[in-house]
């Protein structure tokens, strides 16, 4: 009985943490503001593609037609050592479009991780004082650029933005990508909101050059095969220096391939895991916190049903208000029953393969990780 007691009274001091921290989160989106600069501004966009042949066309083109004056932006294709036909790809986009340029890599000459390389390179050539990068893989819409620069304010230096998976069927597990996709978008948009960032994404991101280069670009984070968006973020926090925008409109989101296999999943997942392991001290005591939490939620089935599920529907309450508060924001939608299965899920999902990202292997464009 006494181990008891203590158990269930940790139980109850993590369940208090877990309610501050959504607290948090609720105000933090809240403070999500957006004041359009009026202006127009100069943009250099920036595409790292290594074999991208079946879906470069589709990102180039979608970057060419934005509803902004082209002579404000370009695009720079950076091919790196790809073995198929992206460079050829890009360089047939080029005729009637001067405002793209293709750059090629066939070689890596430092210990510089490929992905940030060929970045690094494109910011070298770039020409604008602003930014701006997405994926290969990635579809941006019309309005993205626009959005982008009306972020950019006189007092903004960086933007992240939402990138959600590309769906077209609905079933479980389309809705756990959209789930998981939301849940942490609302948890970095809410940081930004109390300009804390810790998360964005690659496929939707932004900054000013003398960010970059005040931060010494990705010589800090170079030890991290990825992590050319959150841990520059990061990097970008430390400073204390500069304000960060998050872009929540469905007309910049930024859409994205699904993964098509479980173990295409599982692969992904292990590699944006892995990243977790160079966070900050905080960050890694607030999802410690939240995984411990969820264990020892899962721990008190077999100690006492009846408790357990008060704190289960207590955790419920607070996903689904967290939750509800963030649909209003990206303009997303999940019922409450939905929520409850997602959760679920969510929760099995990190306890089994997090631990995957400090310990497993992945491949990624070719680049294996042991």
């Amino acid at each position: 009985m006494e181990l008891q007691v203590v158990f269930f009274s940790t139980l109850l001091a993590f369940f208090a943490g877990y309610v501050i921290l959504h607290v948090y989160i609720l105000g933090g989106l809240r403070r999500l503001s957006l004041v359009p600069n009026p202006h127009l501004v100069q943009l250099s966009i920036i595409v790292a593609a290594r074999n991208e042949e079946k879906g470069i066309a589709s990102c180039v083109n979608a970057l060419l037609q934005q509803n902004y004056p082209k002579e404000l932006f370009e695009v720079i294709v950076v091919n790196d050592r790809s073995e198929d036909r992206t460079a050829e790809i890009v360089a047939d986009l080029q005729y009637g479009n001067p405002n793209l340029h293709l750059m090629t890599i066939t070689e890596l000459f430092d210990d510089m991780p490929p992905k940030k390389n060929a970045l690094r390179r494109g910011i070298e050539s770039s020409r604008f004082d602003i930014l701006v990068f997405t994926d290969a893989d990635s579809i941006v819409p019309p309005g993205w650029l626009s959005g982008i620069a009306q972020a950019f304010s006189e007092d903004v230096d960086v933007v992240a933005g939402y990138s959600p998976f590309q769906l077209e069927t609905k079933s479980l597990g389309a809705d756990f990508l959209r789930y998981e996709e939301l849940k942490n978008s609302i948890g970095a948009a809410a940081a930004i909101g109390w300009q804390r960032p810790y998360m964005c994404t690659g496929r939707s991101f932004a900054y000013r050059k003398e960010v970059y280069l005040a931060v010494n670009g990705f010589e800090s984070i170079k030890h991290s095969i990825s992590g050319d968006d959150d841990l520059f973020i990061q990097r970008v926090e430390r400073e204390k220096r500069w304000k960060v925008r998050y872009l929540a409109s469905p007309a910049t989101a930024v859409l994205t391939e699904a993964p098509t296999t479980f173990r295409e999943f599982i692969n992904q997942r292990t590699r944006h895991f892995s990243t977790g392991k160079y966070y900050p001290l905080r960050m890694k005591l607030m999802f410690g916190t939240i995984h411990l939490f969820n264990l020892l939620l899962i721990l008190a089935l077999f100690i006492s049903p009846f408790c357990a599920l008060i704190f289960l529907l207590g955790k419920l309450l607070v996903d689904t208000l967290v939750m509800k508060a963030g649909e209003k924001v990206f303009c997303e939608h999940f019922s409450i029953g939905r929520v409850a299965v997602l959760e679920f899920l969510y929760v099995c999902y990190n306890l089994l393969i997090g631990p995957l990202g400090l310990v497993g292997n992945f491949r990624w464009k070719g680049t294996a990780k042991a």
